[in-house]
């Protein structure tokens, strides 16, 4: 006769503990495991109060047991005012039952909460599960926590989400209640993941332990690779107190990430009632090697995200600029990087005065000012890739780390572009290169900016030369006539004519207004025609101006030279200058001479002298206002002009240009 069937064993007990659990990781009220049909309580922990949830939100979870662990969790609010959540725990036919929590007041449920149900929510399906299999039910929950951490490590979206996972998996099984995971950075400092312990980013940001501090339980159990026991956290770890209070600790279990070899960080589970054992050690143990795996598959998959990103990012920003986009307008690409790279502020300074600052951020405005106002500080005209930091000293405090990197031209530091990134997380080495990848894309910009500036430029000279030349060819030619044709009928006119000194008013009228269309004629098109070498453009001014006023200029060898290289902008500043300059030594010097000397210096400036050994002037003069106005127009373009006295007579002009 074939012996009964063995009776399916009592899991009210399992039941219970898990409920307990699932509301202490929670931090919820209570909750509740009910049957399919949510009549009867399979198993409760805690007060669930007398409200239900609205029955719109009951019947938004028909499809809930297909929900994937990081899928939102429907949720409403009682007559109580409290927050209630429905997870399906799946089954064969539907849900098998449904766990129902309970938090006071209204609460809204945040992505790693969401993960925390859905984890727990699968875990409860091994307590209704009654197989005939002998196999131990804490086997069965280390398997099943190993499956869902591979699961989360493909579809985590953020650490946020996995920390929710690691703590729903890890903490009940040695009845914690809290997780925190570090991870060593490329700086040699053990960060806590965002969603470590349920702290605040701002906590968690600040939590940095350096491998070499041997008296935290992080430090050490990273360099050792033993598990590490501190019931009494504040007697075991002294000097952290201050952050054992701000995480809540009151026993602490840390437990090594290893992959592969390899240290990756450490596991903190946290807050058992009563003390951790060796046994936990040994249980938690069993599951660390897939917390480690499921941290380091989501950071690559989120590093590579970024990556992506970043690259998308750059190829739009280089699109832009060679789509005729102006550096004016490139604001935006600076904030879709400063974005992607999680950074606060990101700045763009030129070393020119005149062109004004680009200025991405994500913080107020106030916050913007300050930070631009602490990255301008850099000297911009360094040639490397820097970066400094500030580390948190105390829980909450965020520190910064900030990276500056130059925008090159032709080898010259024409700009720098500066990042400020908090909380205090070191730019990688992916990352610096994408700062100096966007600092080129600036580089491109402002080139092509010049260019497009130059050609301009080109164009507005041709312009004016062609009015030049229409005004020369008929305007002063028209003149040039009636003032001989006039000059003519002054001479026939006897010396007693009373129409002599009205014919002498009208030739010295004509005179007069031959030479001022003759000067608007060369502040129209000055001799630095397009193309035109410096040398060349001097020679053409002096041969002009020794034309006009019949003044000895003499060029000195050294004006024909090759070796000067100087844009167009520079140029013409230069040639005003110059012109100006043999102007007023024609009219003022008396009968001299005037020589011009063009001196190139070791940086690639330019020196132009013109002097006259002529009356020289007295001790007080008033300043004419053209040599004003070229003095400005050195200033825009960094030079400046300076008049003294000669020894022994005469005056003598200095033009300096930068390069």
């Amino acid at each position: 006769m074939p012996s009964a069937p063995d009776p399916a064993p009592d899991r009210s007990d399992d039941a219970v503990g898990f409920a307990r659990r699932a509301a202490g990781v929670l931090r919820a009220r209570s909750v509740e495991l009910r049957d399919g049909d949510r009549r009867r309580v399979l198993a409760t922990w805690g007060s669930p109060g007398r409200g239900v949830v609205p029955v719109a939100r009951t019947l938004d979870l028909a499809e809930e047991p297909s929900a994937t662990l990081c899928s939102p969790v429907p949720s409403g609010v009682d007559v109580d005012g409290d927050t209630r959540a429905l997870v399906a725990v799946a089954g064969e036919r539907g849900a098998a039952a449904w766990l129902e929590v309970v938090w006071s007041g209204d609460t809204t449920l945040d992505p790693r909460t969401a993960v925390m149900l859905r984890v727990l929510a699968r875990t409860a399906q091994l307590l209704l599960d009654r197989p005939r299999s002998a196999t131990p039910l804490v086997d069965r929950l280390v398997l099943s926590g190993a499956e869902l951490l591979a699961e989360l490590a493909l579809t985590a979206e953020t650490f946020d989400q996995l920390l929710g996972g690691i703590t729903a998996v890890l903490a009940p099984l040695v009845d914690g209640t809290s997780v925190g995971v570090a991870e060593m950075n490329d700086e040699g400092y053990l960060q806590a993941l965002p969603g470590s312990f349920g702290a605040s980013a701002e906590l968690v940001a600040s939590s940095q332990v350096s491998r070499t501090e041997i008296t935290t339980a992080a430090a050490a159990v990273f360099r050792t690779g033993r598990t590490m026991l501190a019931n009494d956290p504040r007697t075991d770890i002294p000097r952290f107190v201050e952050w054992v209070e701000g995480f809540g600790i009151s026993r602490l279990m840390t437990l090594p990430m290893i992959v592969g070899g390899r240290p990756l960080g450490v596991v903190h589970v946290a807050n058992k009632p009563v003390g951790f054992t060796e046994a936990d050690a040994r249980l938690a143990e069993r599951l660390t090697p897939f917390v480690a795996g499921a941290v380091a598959h989501v950071h690559q998959r989120l590093e590579l995200r970024r990556r992506e990103r970043v690259t998308a990012v750059l190829g739009r920003a280089a699109t832009a600029i060679a789509s005729g986009v102006q550096l004016s307008e490139f604001a935006p690409f600076l904030e879709e990087l400063r974005a992607v790279l999680d950074c606060r502020t990101a700045v763009v300074t030129f070393l020119a005065e005149d062109q004004p600052r680009l200025v991405a951020g994500r913080a107020d405005p106030a916050v913007v000012r300050r930070d631009v106002e602490f990255l301008g500080e850099v000297d911009i005209g360094s040639a490397g890739i820097r970066s400094a930091m500030s580390r948190p000293r105390a829980p909450g405090e965020l520190g910064w780390v900030t990276l500056h990197a130059p925008i090159l031209v032709d080898g010259a530091s024409r700009a720098h572009l500066a990042m400020l990134r908090t909380p205090c997380e070191p730019f990688r080495e992916p990352e610096q290169a994408a700062v100096r990848r966007m600092a080129d894309v600036i580089a491109l910009g402002w080139t092509t900016d010049r260019y497009r500036w130059e050609q301009a430029e080109k164009a507005r000279a041709r312009e004016r030369e062609r009015i030049a030349d229409d005004i020369h060819d008929r305007t002063v030619q028209l003149l040039f006539s009636g003032k001989l044709t006039l000059q003519r009928l002054f001479e026939q006119l006897d010396e007693a004519s009373p129409a002599r000194p009205t014919a002498a008013r009208a030739l010295s009228l004509l005179v007069r207004s031959e030479e001022s269309i003759r000067e608007a004629i060369h502040h129209l098109a000055p001799s630095a025609r397009p193309g035109a070498g410096l040398g060349t453009g001097l020679a053409a001014v002096a041969e002009e101006v020794g034309q006009q006023f019949a003044a000895d200029i003499v060029l000195a060898p050294g004006c024909d030279t090759g070796g000067v290289d100087l844009d167009i902008r520079r140029t013409t500043a230069l040639l005003a200058a110059a012109r100006e300059a043999m102007i007023n030594a024609a009219k003022h010097a008396g009968p001299c001479r005037v020589r011009v000397d063009l001196d190139v210096t070791a940086t690639g400036g330019v020196v132009l002298r013109v002097a006259d050994d002529g009356v020289g002037f007295p001790a007080r003069v008033t300043p004419g206002y053209g040599l004003d106005a070229v003095r400005r127009r050195l200033a825009e373009h960094g030079g400046c002009l300076a008049v003294r006295a000669r020894p022994g007579g005469g005056t003598e002009v200095i033009v300096s240009v930068a390069p």
